[in-house]
């Protein structure tokens, strides 16, 4: 009995760590912090990748906005961004 709760919670803890890393991944894919949002993640498992997705969304159409409609420019081959 006990063995079968502690794989529940150990499955648990898993696949919020799991889901903050995606959680953190999208964030910081888009320039935002990494630890902000993997504790966000901890505590919103679920919310966090929807809220993370609408917030990568937002900045992108302000960006947009920013350069006037263009679109973003593209580096040349061998050029970092």
């Amino acid at each position: 009995m006990f063995a079968t709760y502690f794989f529940s919670i150990l499955f648990l803890l898993f696949l919020d760590v799991l889901l903050a890393s995606v959680t953190m991944y999208i964030a910081y894919s888009h320039g935002h912090s990494r630890l902000k949002w993997f504790v966000l993640g901890l505590v919103l498992p679920f919310v966090s990748i929807f809220i993370a997705l609408a917030v990568a969304i937002r900045d992108e159409q302000r960006a947009k906005a920013a350069r006037g409609g263009a679109p973003a420019p593209r580096p040349e081959p061998g050029e970092f961004s």
